[in-house]
């Protein structure tokens, strides 16, 4: 396995001691992404939240600091990462406002109509069904609930050639904005709205729950 392969697998699902060095490193990395993906919706003070594959959990905290009187929740499959998240987010969970689960995007271990907001910074290239992921993710978002992906790569950016040698190394899910649209539209939202800061090579698709 090459050390670019091993690296993406750990960005994929962070173990052990390396992994859960990585997960604290999303936070600093993640950081502005997370910002300016943020900044394209309105998070209300009550609302209730669900950060898919929280990693080292700065977006949770992120998102807690926002929702002052609501609730979130951070989702990861990687044991390592809710270990580093649970720490990052300790007096939130504490305050009984904040939880870190363990679980996959596949089987959200929520009931219907659970969020107001899901978030994805940086997840959605290793989701295993995209198709089928979204429609879960749209069963626990409420009625006009948002929906928010944040990612650092897309097809068609100016950094095409560096990305596609990443997606090349691991299996990716690896999309344009053309592409985004039509994902979201098929799995049931509406008002998409895809943008991107081409300089950068960042991509923000939002939507919400179609009714």
């Amino acid at each position: 396995m090459s050390i670019l392969k091993r690296l993406l697998s750990q960005c994929k699902r962070p173990g052990g001691s390396f992994g859960r060095l990585i997960a604290r490193g999303m936070n600093f990395a993640h950081s502005p992404l997370t910002k300016w993906a943020l900044g394209h919706i309105e998070v209300t003070a009550n609302a209730a939240a669900l950060d898919v594959g929280c990693g080292g959990g700065r977006t949770v905290d992120r998102l807690a600091k926002m929702a002052v009187d609501g609730r979130v929740v951070g989702l990861d499959y990687s044991k390592d990462s809710v270990t580093v998240s649970r720490l990052r987010n300790s007096d939130h969970i504490r305050s009984g406002r904040v939880e870190i689960c363990h679980a996959s995007v596949s089987d959200i271990p929520y009931p219907d109509n659970t969020f107001d907001l899901v978030t994805a910074v940086e997840t959605f290239y290793f989701w295993p069904a995209p198709e089928t992921d979204l429609l879960e993710v749209r069963r626990v978002l409420q009625p006009v609930g948002q929906l928010v992906i944040a990612c650092t790569m897309y097809k068609g950016g100016k950094h095409d050639k560096r990305n596609q040698k990443f997606v090349d190394e691991i299996n990716m899910t690896y999309l344009g904005e053309d592409e985004f649209q039509r994902l979201l539209g098929d799995s049931g939202f509406d008002n998409i709205d895809v943008v991107v800061e081409y300089e950068k090579g960042w991509i923000c698709a939002t939507a919400r729950t179609a009714v």
